[in-house]
């Protein structure tokens, strides 16, 4: 995945703790009243240029998480990259709008700042809820494998921050809850705090086999590309529009966000499905542990049989048995 000096940066990165970031609650203040207002006990500055309502915090006289401001819902300490699912979603006024796994609520009220409180929101397993002087949210309790029983499809917009080792099940949950023939909404933001291929480009991958979707850009100016490629497998072209982020080059925890366009409401036919089986169980295959070795984390390749350029010839993924994986450990 990586060459061998990135891999020791990206370790490096990892044991060190990321900045502590603010988020300006713009349903009760704006970020310039809000700094002047902390400046006298916080030392801080905005986050970047990419955000319009972070801020970063060098160092605080007073506990940054029991300050007045902090109580009264001025504003919500965030890690900067939970930001990105958010403005990669653009939620809009008036719109419907499903948060699938959106505990402990940072990116829902994100989501009604940007709504400016109009609209609906579900939120759904939020476990501790601020709702910090959000009005248009509804708060529910379900698996979100059910939530397309739930709501149908209803929703202009759904974010997905989905948990780690997913297999793909709840990502075509979620597709299943978003409306394809709307004008302005039909989009489904799919986020991790993962690095992982099998929990990212894999999944979306899945999806585009299983589902009638294409990825579009996330408008993050920045992040780099997800794989195409990786040992041997090969997903789809268009899975460089999406976004990977690491903490030795951008300084926020490790982050996936991949952005999708509902095309119709129908589902593939059998024969489709069919054939995505392989994708299927190359997901579960991942999830029961059988991850990267040596070379993939030092950068090395390994010869690729029987691949070419335009995808003729590849032959079938291969899975190894318990017995060789024994004999491997």
């Amino acid at each position: 995945m990586f060459p061998v000096v990135e891999l020791l940066e990206l370790v490096e990165a990892f044991e060190k703790s990321r900045p502590i970031c603010l988020r300006t609650n713009t349903l009760k203040t704006r970020r310039r009243d809000l700094a002047d207002i902390l400046i006298n006990r916080v030392n801080l500055d905005p986050l970047s240029k990419w955000s319009k309502v972070g801020l970063v915090v060098y160092d605080s006289q007073v506990p940054i998480g029991a300050t007045p401001e902090y109580m009264t819902g001025f504003y919500m300490l965030q890690s900067a990259s939970s930001f990105l699912p958010v403005m990669a979603l653009t939620p809009q006024e008036k719109e419907r709008v499903i948060d699938m796994a959106a505990a402990p609520g940072g990116k829902t009220t994100y989501i009604a700042a940007l709504m400016k409180n109009n609209g609906i929101i579900f939120a759904n397993e939020m476990k501790a809820p601020r709702l910090m002087g959000v009005t248009n949210t509804v708060v529910c309790n379900y698996d979100g494998r059910e939530l397309p029983k739930v709501f149908g499809n209803l929703a202009d917009r759904v974010l997905l921050d989905a948990p780690c080792s997913g297999t793909g099940q709840l990502i075509l949950a979620a597709i299943d809850t978003v409306h394809a023939n709307l004008k302005s909404g039909g989009y489904l933001v799919y986020s991790t705090y993962s690095i992982m291929v099998a929990e990212n480009e894999a999944v979306i991958d899945y999806a585009l086999k299983k589902r009638n979707v294409k990825l579009v850009s996330c408008g993050l100016d920045f992040g780099r590309p997800e794989f195409i490629r990786f040992r041997e497998q090969r997903f789809h072209p268009s899975l460089e529009k999406t976004r990977r982020f690491y903490p030795h080059v951008h300084n926020m925890d490790g982050f996936f966000v991949a952005k999708l366009t509902k095309m119709s409401n129908l589902k593939p036919s059998a024969e489709t499905s069919e054939s995505s089986k392989t994708v299927e169980q190359g997901l579960m295959t991942n999830e029961i542990g059988i991850g990267m070795n040596i070379e993939e984390l030092t950068g090395s390749t390994t010869k690729e049989n029987g691949v070419i350029e335009n995808g003729k010839n590849r032959k079938k993924r291969k899975f190894p048995s318990r017995e060789e994986i024994s004999k491997a450990r």
